[in-house]
């Protein structure tokens, strides 16, 4: 069923329910269930911040919910994996996707999962967003992502940007800041960094808590960040690639979507307890610690936000084919 279609259900129990006041307690979809484990499956392996933001969140839905919220890590297949795994599950609002922009580029630009997330997944709410940084060794000779940049459209080709298999984001950056940068992917952000540090590539180009601890240290220094504002109170003192003068502002998010057909009473419970957790002034600063920003929204919000960065990304699927896997 079409998310759409679920929006005018909502409205049309609404109105029933509105009709049946007085006519004695309701049992609301679910209270059957207590004391039901709730699953996040996130599709990514333990201990990355994809994976440490999760059990944030099932900690703090655990106390909101009264019912145990465990993390269920089940990676591969680019998050393919765990997101069918939710899709085929059964629709009780038991088994949660906390996912994130993976889903749209993958469905864009493969390897395509063999479900439409436009029909078969329902947004509950988003949790949080983590910008890109771009880093590099303290000894190099740009300061700034405006020093990076113009260094490289001087001697295009000749300066390196490694990260863990980010191609189409870095394909992003460079097509923004109108640079000629070498690609250097490698299987994952540790390695990418270390070669940084040791310049054996030029920068790294990854997700903000995966370099934060290195950068903090002075063992890299972070050019910019590709956030629309400046990361405080984590790295303030560190500017946006548009105080550089490119246009490039990318964030991941990460949020919540159930398989379609889940009770809308089920799905209003878990969106208020959702979003009371991620409101929370507790979960926004251990967020913050971490280099992300938290963030909730109703059903209708997340939705918006899927369909701006879906277009964004078909966009760059359509001026570059050749990114597209066949």
């Amino acid at each position: 069923m079409h998310w759409r279609t679920r929006l005018q259900r909502r409205l049309l129990l609404t109105c029933a329910l509105l009709g049946s006041l007085g006519a004695g307690p309701a049992v609301l979809a679910g209270d059957d269930n207590s004391g039901q484990t709730v699953r996040l499956v996130v599709p990514f392996p333990p201990g990355g911040s994809t994976d440490n933001i999760a059990r944030l969140l099932a900690e703090g839905m655990t106390r909101e919910l009264g019912e145990p919220v465990i993390v269920d890590n089940r990676p591969g297949a680019a998050t393919n994996i765990g997101s069918e795994y939710v899709v085929k599950s059964r629709p009780d609002g038991y088994t949660l996707l906390f996912g994130g922009t993976s889903l749209i580029v993958n469905s864009i630009f493969g390897p395509k999962p063999s479900f439409d997330w436009r029909e078969e997944l329902v947004p509950l709410s988003t949790v949080a967003e983590v910008p890109f940084v771009l880093a590099t060794n303290p000894d190099a000779p740009f300061r700034t992502s405006r020093e990076f940049v113009d260094a490289a459209r001087i001697e295009p080709g000749k300066y390196t940007v490694a990260s863990a298999q980010l191609d189409n984001f870095v394909e992003r950056f460079k097509l923004a800041a109108s640079v000629d940068v070498l690609h250097v992917p490698y299987k994952g952000g540790a390695q990418a960094a270390t070669d940084a540090m040791s310049k054996q590539v030029d920068s790294a180009f990854a997700l903000v808590p995966v370099l934060l601890p290195l950068i903090q240290s002075g063992k890299l220094r972070a050019l910019g960040i590709s956030s629309a504002k400046r990361l405080k109170p984590t790295l303030p003192d560190v500017p946006t690639f548009a105080e550089g003068g490119v246009n490039f502002v990318m964030t991941i998010w990460y949020g919540l979507q159930v398989p379609d057909g889940v009770p809308e009473e089920r799905l209003d419970r878990l969106n208020k307890a959702v979003r009371k957790v991620v409101d929370m002034p507790e979960f926004a600063a251990r967020l913050a610690d971490m280099g992300a920003r938290s963030g909730s929204s109703t059903t209708q919000g997340m939705m918006h936000l899927l369909n701006q960065q879906r277009k964004a990304w078909e966009a760059l699927a359509a001026s570059h084919p050749e990114m597209v896997q066949k």
